[in-house]
């Protein structure tokens, strides 16, 4: 046996060699692989990506900002809505005295009641139709003849009929157009010998406020007037309306009914 060759048995030199031959052949192509892939960009092992969620919303600050907006936004709101109801009261309070202060001259200029002058048709026009004379507002064409004796007199603007079938009854809020006057609710004034009045002790010649008033309006025009009661005074609920109007002897304001009536006696 020469010294230059390995001692072995024959088939475990065979083996050996055939072992080396797959392990230089696997780490060749591991080589071979770790190069394709340098040489591609891409890294070597997968790199984890995690996705990190975040949620959006309102800091304190832009909520308090909102808020703040939304206050002043409602008390605008409130303000122009205060605004526009004591126009409306100072509307419908100097119809009311406007009708007072006619009526108060009619008499002081004719020594009668408009509607109930028996001689409109002479000494005021001759268009005019006349009373009866008895100091009552008490019947259809005396309901009528009210609104035309004072504007043929000249203490009102407008022109009206005097036609008493259109004047409605003694208790009601009816009329038309041209008969009688509209309030700022388009109802209708009215002038009636009665007991309309809530809590009325006995017939007196009332001037209807008409319907079609919000409940909150006739409160501020009463406490304007009069006492702010209803039931009370000078001004009270149309005794038609009480139900829907008033509760335990106040104006229901919370309720904010949108068709109600007062009466002014004389």
């Amino acid at each position: 046996m020469s010294l230059s060759m390995p001692f072995c048995v024959r088939q475990w030199c065979y083996q050996t060699s055939v072992y080396h031959q797959r392990f230089n052949q696997s780490y060749h192509q591991r080589v071979n692989n770790h190069s394709r892939i340098v040489r591609s960009g891409q890294p070597k092992m997968p790199v984890p990506v995690t996705t990190r969620h975040t949620q959006s919303g309102f800091t304190l600050v832009e909520i308090a900002i909102v808020l703040v907006i939304v206050g002043l936004i409602l008390g605008g709101v409130m303000k122009g809505q205060a605004l526009i109801d004591n126009a409306r009261v100072r509307s419908l309070a100097t119809d009311v005295s406007g009708i007072q202060t006619a009526w108060y001259s009619f008499q002081d200029r004719y020594r009668s009641y408009p509607g109930d002058f028996p001689n409109a048709s002479a000494q005021i026009d001759s268009a005019a139709k006349s009373g009866n004379g008895n100091g009552k507002i008490d019947d259809d064409q005396e309901r009528a003849s009210v609104w035309q004796q004072l504007s043929l007199a000249g203490f009102i603007t407008g022109n009206f009929d005097g036609s008493g079938a259109s004047a409605g009854t003694a208790t009601d809020v009816d009329c038309s157009e041209s008969t009688c006057p509209r309030n700022p609710f388009n109802g209708f004034y009215k002038v009636s010998y009665g007991a309309q009045a809530e809590n009325a002790g006995g017939p007196a010649n009332e001037i209807f406020t008409g319907d079609q008033i919000p409940v909150n309006i006739l409160a501020q025009l009463d406490i304007r007037l009069d006492d702010g009661e209803p039931d009370s005074g000078r001004f009270r609920v149309h005794r038609a309306f009480t139900q829907n109007c008033t509760r335990n002897g106040q104006w229901d304001v919370a309720t904010g009914h949108a068709n109600c009536a007062g009466v002014l006696r004389e």
